[in-house]
């Protein structure tokens, strides 16, 4: 009996420390278990990200943005993504607004000049289209395959909702005339639609 008991003892020690000593994949660190829910999709599509959908509309570059004003020049190239942001059940805002190159880089919106649609500035209502330009800034080498990232709190995305959306893929010849154009392109302010 007294063998059983002391098989039994040592088999459940056992497997104490394998589930003491067991890892998730990757680590399993706070960033895995905590990283945001990313619903991914593509131009045209509404993807959710919880209090609100977005559209990619569409894409162009410039090297020279024009903002009232100011004009703004970069050594890079300037990445101006068109927009549709809806608030789905409650008054919301798009404080976090990004480009993810392939390399894993990411690209914030640009704080060079204010951007509405997307730095916090704008409460979006339940059910209203909103539609408008977000401005980055990207080295030239990133900016032929990108992914647009959106969520609403600006530094805390941990177990929230994101909107990921593919960039339409250009080639570098498109990104080196965006980088030698000559005229200033105007950033198109936000503007609601139906």
């Amino acid at each position: 009996m007294r063998a059983r008991v002391g098989m039994l003892l040592v088999a459940a020690l056992a497997v104490g420390g394998v589930v003491a000593n067991w890892r998730p994949v990757h680590g399993g660190g706070a960033d895995d278990r905590e990283r945001p829910y990313i619903a991914a999709g593509q131009v045209g599509e509404a993807v959710s990200a919880r209090s609100f959908e977005a559209q990619l509309v569409s894409v162009r570059g410039a090297r020279l943005l024009g903002v009232g004003s100011k004009g703004y020049e970069t050594g890079g190239v300037w990445i101006l993504v068109r927009v549709r942001v809806t608030a789905t059940t409650e008054d919301t805002a798009v404080r976090y607004a990004a480009l993810i190159d392939d390399r894993g880089r990411e690209f914030l919106l640009s704080n060079r000049f204010t951007q509405s649609l997307a730095d916090g500035g704008r409460t979006f209502q339940p059910g209203i289209a909103v539609e408008g330009e977000i401005a980055f800034e990207v080295p030239r080498d990133a900016a032929t395959s990108l992914r647009l990232r959106l969520a609403s709190p600006l530094i805390d995305h941990r177990m929230d909702a994101m909107a990921e959306i593919e960039v339409p893929k250009v080639d570098t010849a498109t990104v080196d005339k965006w980088a030698t154009q000559k005229e200033a392109v105007v950033v198109e302010q936000p503007e609601v639609v139906s």
